[in-house]
């Protein structure tokens, strides 16, 4: 009979969160891996199974945050809806990244482990850079349907993602989230100023 090969992702996934909540908890420098094992509720041997280093572990942790950030990005254009509207949900998406407090104390102490690991911050860049960002697909869809005029849509999303991030992406990081008032008036501005470009 051949031995049936374990499911291990809910360990990995078990000690990834347990990884986040000590480096938030301890910071990034002081956090030990038995520590992390215990947060984890695993062993040190079964967190070394998985990851070679805390280093790997920061990393894996960063990149499955880029790749959910990524991926809300994936809205389907709508001929049907109002395009101001469907740029909010772009915004809304960007937006939330800062407002889960666990989300934010991983960007905190990623940043932090970053200047200390420059080369931890490159691959992060270049796994960035592999990622799809699916308001450029919707900007050329919008483009055609004569809703918006973009003649690149990668500049374009960019530009869209740098109003954003000035305010609801850096900023938060360093006094926590943007007041929701204030947030939902700088949002509309912000695609007003945008569709004033593109329209």
């Amino acid at each position: 009979m051949t031995r049936k090969k374990r499911d291990t992702s809910a360990k990995r996934e078990a000690i990834i969160n347990g990884a986040i909540d000590a480096f938030i908890e301890f910071g990034f420098e002081k956090t030990s891996v038995d520590q992390i094992a215990e947060m984890a509720n695993s062993s040190k041997r079964t967190v070394y199974n998985h990851f070679p280093s805390k280093e790997a572990l920061i990393e894996e942790a960063f990149n499955l945050f880029l790749k959910e950030a990524f991926e809300s990005h994936n809205i389907e254009y709508d001929s049907n809806r109002l395009i101001e509207d469907q740029l909010g949900e772009f915004a809304d998406a960007k937006m939330k990244l800062t407002e889960d407090p666990k989300q934010l104390g991983l960007m905190r102490v990623t940043l932090s482990a970053f200047v200390t690991y420059p080369e931890m911050a490159e691959r992060a860049v270049l796994f960035s850079d592999s990622q799809k960002d699916g308001l450029v697909k919707w900007l050329k869809d919008a483009t055609k349907d004569g809703k918006l005029k973009v003649k690149d849509p990668e500049l374009a999303a960019e530009a869209f993602w740098s109003l954003f991030a000035g305010t609801f992406f850096w900023p938060p990081i360093v006094r926590g989230p943007v007041d929701k008032k204030r947030g939902q008036k700088l949002k509309s501005a912000f695609i007003q100023i945008f569709m004033a470009r593109y329209r």
